[in-house]
């Protein structure tokens, strides 16, 4: 009982939230009836209708008498006369009407109160004159035709009595002393009676008029009383039913109820659309909206179960919403203490890394183009401990076809191992076949519907070709249209670096917490050029970056072979090799926090080579 009537509630609040939707349908509906019933108040032509009240009585002066004073006619009998021929001839004849008797008839209203012995006369007009007369001839010809019946009544009946009385006479002649005494008493009693017959034919009452017809004092019909709000009331059921009607038939999510009526896909979270302008970013923990998030996060662990899983975020239609969708959904698997690795798959939008605060440089692109290694492009930010992001790079072009092959698939693959939850971030189901490609490697995926942009046959779609890769859809998170050049993104929590940070040597290990010394070069024996290149490379200064090409040098390759003293020059060595970078040979301990808390960590967890790509050295000679 609860649930039903819980039932009934939601579905009477999703009505409601409808109809606010459609609001001016319901005000164009009302707006429309008001507006027919004004026309139709000047258009349509008046109606005067005028009242006769009769009152009838008995034509019979001995009915009353033998029947305790009761009548002994019918008031619904006497309205079927009313509308008969006899009465509507005279009455067509006293107002010179063109219609005819039938016509008349049924044009006339005739009421009987109850407990009355009166008829109610209403005769409807086109002008108050006309239905006054028409109204008050009724009456006048119902009560001639009324007495007209009764004296010809009364009058057969004394024709009856003067032949019974004439026979009795003719007996009369002929009969004996005690018959004749008989005879004659017979004939005076019938005399009496002819006599009543003819006093009562004579002043035969069938009834009165007590009300006579009176001009009306203005039109009945149409009565704006009555016509406006019956207008107003007619608009607004049009207006609701075309509101039901549009809406039904409206191709776009409106609110997150409707996900799951016509598509039966569950909604996992639904972030209702507050008042004013309010853009979504990276929600904090404690606010209302954090706090779903993080009932997501629990329900997407208990679903998916202990081990380690890949979570692919996709929108079903382009928008910011993946993006808000999946660093929120990052942020709150890694405040359970999960460690968890969100991956910008969506090349094309680098929202996600600016709600992290994390600076735009090498990422995912550059790491499938085999430019650099995994721990060069995994970051942190500090505020999350357990998360770290990998953003989506700056050569987004050439590494767009990358996320389709074998080099997405091994990467996928070996982050699986180190982190508890991979959360991918993947472009729109309608752009491409890239988060196809990506829900083959996922073992779970969320749909992201931003209302009013997404459409029912887009949601449709997005879950269909997940479905076919193999990976379950848990259902859809549901969350206002979204600006993406207003979405607000917090400012960086990271500190700036210190500029007394040591580079990477050339042989991929990290230096310590402590300032190396650069090799002073001797004056006297000058280095050959190939290593003097190599050690200008370790020499604190301006350097080129690798996604720019700004500075001096590009920075060295870790597959490198070894040079050789005759080798050529620098710049052909350093020219990248993507044969050289494989993902299977990554150092995936890249993702293992660094014992050393004190020191203080840019945004990668472990590699201080990053800043390389995302921050110019220090001047040389810096502290």
């Amino acid at each position: 009982m609860d649930s039903t009537a819980k039932a009934d509630s939601t579905e009477l609040a999703e009505y409601a939230a409808m109809l606010r939707r459609r609001w001016w349908v319901v005000v164009a509906g009302a707006m429309l009836g008001l507006a027919i019933a004004g026309a139709g108040l000047v258009l349509l032509p008046k109606s005067y209708v005028s009242t006769a009240i009769v009152q009838v009585t008995a034509t019979d002066p001995e009915v009353p008498k033998s029947n305790g004073g009761k009548n002994d006619f019918s008031l619904e009998t006497e309205a079927q006369r009313l509308r008969s021929t006899e009465v509507t001839s005279l009455v067509q004849k006293r107002i010179g009407a063109s219609d005819s008797p039938l016509a008349l008839g049924r044009r006339v209203q005739v009421t009987v109160p109850p407990n009355s012995s009166v008829l109610v006369i209403e005769w409807a007009a086109s002008s108050s004159g006309k239905a006054r007369a028409g109204a008050q001839a009724f009456a006048e010809a119902y009560l001639q035709n009324r007495n007209q019946k009764a004296v010809q009544r009364l009058q057969s009946q004394a024709a009856v009595l003067e032949k019974q009385i004439n026979d009795v006479r003719t007996k009369l002649t002929t009969a004996g002393a005690t018959q004749r005494r008989v005879l004659t008493a017979q004939i005076n009693a019938f005399s009496n009676k002819l006599t009543d017959l003819q006093v009562a034919a004579a002043n035969v009452d069938g009834g009165e008029i007590i009300t006579s017809a009176s001009p009306p004092a203005g039109p009945s019909s149409p009565d704006p009383v009555k016509f406006l709000p019956s207008g107003l009331a007619g608009g607004l059921l049009l207006g609701i039913i075309l509101a039901i009607m549009y809406d039904r038939f409206d191709r776009r999510v409106r609110v997150a109820g409707d996900v799951e009526r016509v598509l039966d896909l569950p909604v996992l979270l639904s972030i209702p659309q507050r008042r004013g302008k309010e853009e979504l970013g990276l929600l904090p923990a404690r606010s209302r909206s954090g706090q779903n998030f993080h009932e997501l996060a629990h329900e997407l662990t208990a679903t998916l179960g202990h081990g380690n899983h890949v979570i692919l975020v996709t929108g079903a239609a382009p928008g910011p919403g993946s993006s808000i969708v999946s660093v929120n959904l990052a942020a709150a698997l890694a405040r359970t203490g999960s460690n968890v690795l969100l991956v910008c798959a969506n090349l094309q939008s680098p929202l996600a890394a600016d709600l992290l605060g994390l600076h735009r440089g090498a990422g995912l692109s550059e790491l499938l183009l085999a430019r650099v290694e995994l721990r060069d492009v995994v970051r942190r930010n500090h505020a999350l401990p357990s998360l770290a992001t990998i953003t989506p790079g700056a050569d987004v072009d050439l590494a767009a076809e990358m996320l389709q092959r074998e080099q997405m698939a091994r990467l996928i693959g070996s982050l699986r191992e180190k982190a508890r939850f991979t959360v991918v971030e993947a472009p729109s189901t309608e752009l491409g076949a890239d988060a196809q490609a990506l829900a083959d490697l996922s073992d779970a995926a969320l749909i992201v519907v931003e209302t009013p942009r997404t459409k029912y046959a887009q949601i449709r779609d997005g879950v269909r070709r997940i479905h076919r890769m193999g990976a379950a859809v848990l259902g859809a998170v549901v969350l206002p249209k979204q600006d993406e050049i207003a979405v607000t993104t917090p400012a960086p929590s990271l500190p700036r670096e210190p500029r007394d940070m040591p580079p990477r040597r050339r042989d991929g290990s990290a230096g310590s917490g402590a300032q190396l010394p650069a090799p002073v070069p001797a004056p006297s024996a000058p280095k050959e050029p190939r290593r003097a290149a190599a050690h200008a490379a370790r020499e604190p200064g301006p350097r080129r970056d690798p996604l720019t090409g700004e500075a001096d040098q590009p920075r060295p390759r870790k597959h490198a072979r070894p040079a050789a003293p005759d080798a050529g020059p620098l710049d052909d060595q350093d020219k990248p090799n993507d044969k050289t970078i494989t993902l299977s040979k990554v150092n995936l301990d890249a993702f293992v926090p660094p014992d050393d808390s004190v020191s203080p960590a840019a945004d990668t967890l472990t590699d201080k080579a990053a800043q390389k790509v995302n921050r110019p050295r220090p001047p040389e000679g810096g502290a």
